[in-house]
């Protein structure tokens, strides 16, 4: 009875191996992509989708919300974050257009763009790289493109219209970013100030004016006050 089993398990045994070998290689080089992050395969065999390739015609395959099978010897796999970075920017004494030297603090929130080619991008700067690496860079490009506008502007518009100014560094500075990979969420400015009172002695006219604004204001209100009280009497 042996003898005549031994034939069949023997090759029975061998396939059950192979398929379970087949198995643990599957399993084991199968990668998912977290939803936080892109998943970089660069090798042979990569087909067609998602797949990028620069001007050297290096291709590499970004995998974003999924998984792929990294083939053994012929593709290696690295990880690139998508989470976004805060980033506190700032300014020495920057002389305006007028030549009145003034300093700058600003917030922004940058991350790696979504599409394919944003994160090739990135992941060709970026890849083996601290994420303090790519933050300080991208810091660099906004201190620089803000001492380049505020240069360019006097205090009066820069005082007056923030919004205006914060808008003129994001333009600015995406372009350079967007070289990186980077796209900029938001950019605000926190404070703008000098060391001569310059800034306050703009703000003290329009001080001046609402503080006559509402004694005026008040003036009237206590006029018509007793106007009223006269004509019930």
């Amino acid at each position: 009875m042996d003898i005549l089993l031994s034939p069949i398990v023997f090759p029975i045994a061998i396939v059950a191996f192979i398929l379970l070998m087949l198995l643990i290689v599957f399993v084991t080089k199968y990668q998912t992509a977290k939803p936080d992050e892109a998943l970089i395969i660069s090798g042979s065999y990569l087909g067609s989708k998602n797949v990028h390739a620069d001007e050297s015609n290096n291709k590499i395959k970004i995998v974003r919300g999924g998984g792929a099978f990294v083939l053994p010897v012929f593709q290696r796999s690295n990880r690139i974050s998508l989470l976004s970075s805060k980033l506190d920017v700032s300014t020495p004494e920057v002389y305006t257009e007028q030549g009145v030297p003034v300093m700058c603090d600003g917030t922004s929130i940058i991350k790696i763009g979504s599409s394919v080619e944003e994160i090739a991008t990135a992941a060709e700067q970026f890849l083996g790289k601290t994420r303090e690496e790519l933050e300080n860079e991208a810091r660099e490009v906004l201190e620089g493109h803000l001492r380049s506008i505020l240069g360019s502007m006097t205090v009066e518009e820069i005082y007056q219209n923030r919004d205006k100014f914060s808008q003129s560094v994001q333009e600015v500075a995406s372009v350079d970013l967007a070289k990186m990979g980077l796209i900029i969420v938001s950019f605000t400015i926190k404070e703008v100030r000098d060391k001569n009172g310059y800034l306050d002695s703009l703000g003290k006219p329009r001080i001046a004016q609402v503080k006559r604004d509402a004694e005026i204001a008040e003036a009237e209100a206590l006029k018509e006050t007793r106007i009223k009280k006269a004509q019930s009497e």
